[in-house]
């Protein structure tokens, strides 16, 4: 792949700032990298201007252009840049993270993600959408999935990433449509989202049920509660392909751990190699499942993530893990230095926490219209580097 670079940490405000920049912006290029430079309205028509030109592009990365721009320069900058995109024919992957969106900028997005059908990887990480923002984002992929089939398009939807959005439950209806529609997705990272038990329940069972391509799901600091967690067994099954399921931080509680732990032991899930499962409350009984699981079904799992539950450390059944991976000669337990034993007062200030997760969940749907600091996401920035690199 040919790919152009700017220097980082620029600041272009007009076109003549920046027009000399662009001189190797053109026919032949295939990845485009304007990520950690600051581009105001003027510099943003300059390069819209050259991207329209150029039909072998494959990848754009803009992430994390507008620091220190205000909010009202980025709808006019975002509009430049996606309508000059929309005429890249071979266009498939569009990293937009780390970008400051929320409410104000989604109409240019919306129009360019209904319309765009060669889009097959799309990374949208930290930009601040809310749920209705983030139900306008689910429902332009629908209308895309449509599009796709109407032109019958070869190209299909695999790659999703929306981290740290806060979507919460408003959103995922839009969410769960959208997948549905396409039944191509095979990569979902919706982790720190603020979704709740409800909002993981539909999540699955009206879209999620429907994505039998599904390889990698990263849902990580959502929650799901026995709801949540019992909505997720009762699809698993849907994802034959399925490698990584990271549910880490998501309080599956004890009672939903062993519900999915028993899916994990009796359907065939001999493809899933990387299962995260942190901070999920689950003690003794859970762990005993998960034990049969592993020695039963999940002989290709490479790494087993368990810290920051309910059992002791140096359980009889943490031994039985760590000998399983022993005796296959691969495979790996995570340290265990921060486990919790639950006290019965403890549990009994559940619905206390749950109350506060409620209360926090509507005060960010509140401060939806706010936008987020472009903070930089090294799991996304290892994702789009990893797509640039592969031949699609």
């Amino acid at each position: 792949m040919t790919g152009f670079q700017l220097g980082l940490n620029q600041k272009f405000d007009t076109e003549e700032d920046i027009n000399d920049k662009l001189v190797d912006l053109k026919n032949g290029v295939t990845v485009a990298n304007f990520g950690g430079n600051s581009y105001g309205i003027g510099a943003c028509k300059a390069i819209a201007a050259k991207l329209k030109e150029i039909e072998t592009l494959e990848i754009a990365n803009l992430d994390d252009m507008f620091t220190g721009r205000l909010r009202e320069e980025i709808p006019d900058s975002m509009d430049l840049l996606l309508s000059a995109l929309l005429e890249c024919p071979n266009l498939h992957t569009v990293n937009l993270s780390d970008n400051a969106f929320g409410i104000a900028t989604v109409a240019p997005l919306e129009k360019f993600l209904a319309e765009h059908t060669p889009l097959q990887h799309l990374i949208l990480a930290n930009n601040g959408f809310g749920p209705e923002a983030g139900s306008r984002v689910g429902a332009a992929l629908e209308k895309l999935a449509a599009k796709k089939k109407e032109l019958n398009h070869p190209v299909k939807l695999e790659t999703v990433i929306c981290g740290r959005n806060r979507l919460e439950n408003g959103s995922m209806e839009a969410w769960a449509r959208f997948l549905k529609a396409h039944g191509s997705v095979k990569d979902l990272r919706l982790y720190q989202n603020g979704i709740r038990q409800e909002g993981i329940e539909h999540l699955m069972l009206e879209g999620l049920k429907y994505s039998p391509d599904l390889h990698t799901l990263d849902l990580q600091d959502n929650t799901f509660t026995e709801q949540g967690s019992r909505a997720m067994a009762s699809v698993i099954t849907e994802w034959p392909s399925i490698k990584k399921i990271s549910v880490s931080d998501c309080l599956l509680s004890a009672k939903g751990a062993v519900i999915l732990a028993e899916e994990f032991k009796n359907n065939n899930l001999k493809g899933l190699e990387y299962l995260h499962l942190q901070y999920n409350e689950i003690d003794e009984e859970g762990l005993a499942v998960i034990v049969e699981a592993l020695e039963t079904n999940l002989e290709n799992l490479k790494l087993l993530e368990l810290n920051g539950n309910c059992f002791s450390e140096e359980h009889q059944h943490v031994d039985s893990i760590n000998t399983v991976f022993k005796t296959r000669g691969f495979g790996e337990l995570d340290e265990l230095d921060d486990m919790e034993i639950e006290s019965d007062e403890e549990s009994e200030e559940e619905d206390e926490e749950d109350d506060e997760l409620e209360t926090a969940a509507r005060d960010a749907e509140l401060a939806e219209d706010e936008p987020v600091a472009a903070e930089s996401d090294a799991d996304v920035d290892n994702i789009a580097k990893k797509l640039e690199k592969t031949t699609i």
